[in-house]
């Protein structure tokens, strides 16, 4: 096996021999340090409460946060290095394999007409030399998932076409072999589709929208409710380090004062919470089109990191139009399109999600044009949704609310503290959650789509083609079933979806005729 470079010469003079390993550019560096950093920030949350416990030591001792922070970076470099000096690729006719890994050594082995996506990416790293990675997503299990890295953006370009132009001639293929048996990369194929055009831009305005609306907060703080103490105790001890005494306003102040002081704070929190959801949003979709060819949506989007997402239409599995509460008050949609299972797509390579195709805050008009050319003919829009049966709301006041409220209750009895009226208002808090959620459910069926509501302040929205239902099953337990009612469970290649607690015999019918259509039909779900 040779090992030899390929040197980086330009996209007409590169060819790559079937029997030939490739090393790649020694900017792929770059791309381990980053992943590195990014695994070591992912888990810097829970270090958290022992740099809280150890900042005065570190303060007092400098020198030792320092030593860490050499020692880390010392070994994501090492490991960038190792990363890069075992990382090999090769390509053959209508094949990629690539060679990876220190410890945990994966050869992957992925022909061109099992590559459901071609992600191309370029970092900021990466644009300054005009080059990118690559990564492809076969839509099966994660070790079955490759990516090349530090390739030069004409070349990856162009396998991308090749890639494509080999997958839609399948049974009648046109490759790239000359008679040496080399595959040579036409540098003539590398403009776009001709039949691409743009279907959809995001301006900078709908990005900070879309950061609004799309605001996290309350994740951030329930996070963050475990080291609340900690927190507080570090911020105390800084405002007394400043000449605030915290404290002696507590005893002293009015409570309106107290009232103002709280309510400015949470304001400040919220302001800058969303500020940062707003870079976010601007960072992720900066630059946002959607182009469309006959086969394919084709999405472009990145501040920093430029990333390219092709998804064929053929294997889209269902459409999701998303609200949250603000984009119904707004009146704006995040359209997602999903294709497998998402807890394969969260792991995929690179960690990066290839598996779905995000919309960010479009108008009904528009989120209902994209649909319709995946989905013809759907009626996701104006559906009049069936609700689900009343029981669901006696179900989870029986068994969970009340059950909460009871603790709660026995508490207040025996423990002063705790306000009789607690209990009350978490019964009644509960309870109108719960109300709201059975409010959001709802399903419908036609000749072709079945269509699934549910939420609680926003509301989701699901196109699900019955030709592309995988699976459903039909349940009832003891109690469902005296009361003549039934759940039933839709699996698609995307993950599974429910709607329950509704009229057992609407639900036999539904599940007969989901059965007949896809056998009757045996339509390529992918």
């Amino acid at each position: 096996m040779d090992n030899s470079s390929v040197p980086q010469q330009t996209i007409d003079t590169i060819t790559e021999n079937n029997n030939r390993w490739h090393r790649v550019s020694p900017l792929a560096i770059l791309y381990y340090i980053e992943k590195l950093f990014v695994i070591l920030l992912n888990n810097i949350f829970y270090m958290l409460p022992a740099l809280f416990v150890l900042w005065d030591k570190i303060q007092a001792n400098p020198w030792i946060a320092a030593s860490i922070i050499g020692v880390l970076l010392s070994i994501i470099t090492f490991f960038s290095i190792w990363s890069f000096v075992v990382f090999r690729y090769r390509l053959s006719e209508g094949t990629v394999e690539v060679k990876s890994g220190i410890f945990s050594k994966k050869h992957v082995n992925l022909p061109f007409n099992r590559i459901q996506n071609v992600k191309i990416e370029q970092p900021f790293y990466y644009r300054i030399f005009n080059f990118s990675s690559m990564a492809f997503d076969s839509g099966g299990s994660l070790n079955q998932e490759a990516r090349l890295i530090a390739l030069p953006l004409s070349f990856a370009k162009t396998l991308q076409i090749e890639i494509n132009e080999y997958k839609s001639n399948s049974t009648n293929t046109v490759s790239s072999f000359d008679v040496n048996n080399e595959y040579q990369l036409d540098s003539d194929n590398s403009t776009a589709p001709s039949d691409e055009v743009v279907e959809n831009t995001r301006s900078i305005g709908d990005l900070i929208l879309h950061g609004i609306t799309s605001n996290r907060l309350y994740i951030l703080l329930a996070a963050l409710a475990p080291f609340v103490d900690d927190i507080f105790s570090f911020a105390g001890e800084k405002l007394e380090g400043m000449g605030i005494d915290i404290q002696a306003h507590l005893d002293n102040d009015p409570a309106w004062q107290i009232g103002v002081w709280a309510i400015s704070l949470l304001l400040l929190v919220i302001g800058l919470m969303t500020l940062l959801s707003i870079i976010g949003a601007i960072i992720m979709f900066y630059g946002y089109t959607l182009s469309r060819t006959h086969d394919k949506y084709i999405r472009r989007s990145g501040l920093i990191t430029k990333h390219e997402v092709s998804v064929p239409l053929s294997r889209i599995q269902i459409a999701l139009m998303k609200q949250d509460l603000l984009d119904i008050v707004f009146g704006r949609i995040n359209l997602r399109l999903d294709q497998l299972n998402a807890q394969i797509s969260s792991m995929n390579a690179g960690g990066n999600d290839t598996s779905k195709l995000l919309v960010p805050s479009v108008f009904a008009y528009e989120c209902r044009d994209i649909i319709e050319h995946v989905f013809p003919s759907h009626n996701l829009h104006n559906t009049d949704f069936m609700a689900i049966s009343k029981r669901f709301i006696i179900r989870y006041v029986s068994f969970i609310v009340i059950p909460i409220t009871g603790v709660l209750s026995y508490s207040s009895y025996y423990n002063e503290g705790l306000s009789p009226m607690v209990p009350i208002a978490v019964f009644f808090v509960l309870a109108v959650l719960v109300y709201g959620r059975w409010l959001r459910w709802g399903y419908q069926i036609n000749e072709t789509y079945l269509y699934i509501q549910k939420g609680l302040l926003g509301r989701d929205k699901y196109c699900l083609p019955i030709t592309k239902i995988q699976k459903i099953t039909f349940s009832q337990s003891y109690f469902m079933e005296k009361n003549k009612l039934a759940s039933l469970k839709i699996y698609l290649a995307s993950g599974s979806y429910h709607i329950p607690m509704i009229d057992q015999d609407h639900a036999k019918t539904i599940y007969d005729y989901v059965l007949y259509k896809v056998e009757s039909e045996a339509k390529a779900w992918m």
